[in-house]
């Protein structure tokens, strides 16, 4: 049964392979029939497609800059985590850089699914 502690050192691997642009660090966080759901709307199921989007994505000269963990809240019931992030890349060819949040669920102790969200990175505070 997954644990806080191991679905922490997965969530922060799987991060790290897209920083390390590690295929094999990635590889071995997911589940073969994952699903990762980008904030993009991108979908990618099963672990021909993860494993083909990574490829592609790292051999693209895209370039993930940083991928910064702020706080990982974890159910163990439930065999999810929920984890605040700031995400900062080089995509074909253009800056992109937005705070995010991703709930992750476990099986077999591997990351099963991934819901990916977008914030703006640039705040405002209107009724301040």
């Amino acid at each position: 049964m997954m644990n806080r502690d191991r679905a922490i050192d997965l969530i922060r691997r799987y991060f790290k392979a897209w920083v390390d642009m590690d295929f094999d660090l990635f590889a071995g966080t997911v589940h073969d029939d994952a699903t990762v759901r980008e904030n993009t709307g991108a979908v990618m199921e099963g672990r021909e497609q993860l494993h083909r989007w990574f490829a592609w994505w790292t051999r693209s000269n895209n370039e993930v800059d940083y991928w910064n963990i702020h706080h990982i809240f974890y159910d163990e019931e439930q065999q999810t985590a929920f984890v605040e992030w700031t995400f900062k890349c080089r995509y074909e060819g253009q800056e992109y850089e937005w705070d995010g949040s991703s709930a992750i669920t476990f099986r077999d102790s591997l990351i099963y699914e991934i819901n990916e969200y977008e914030a703006k990175k640039e705040k405002h505070y209107p009724y301040k």
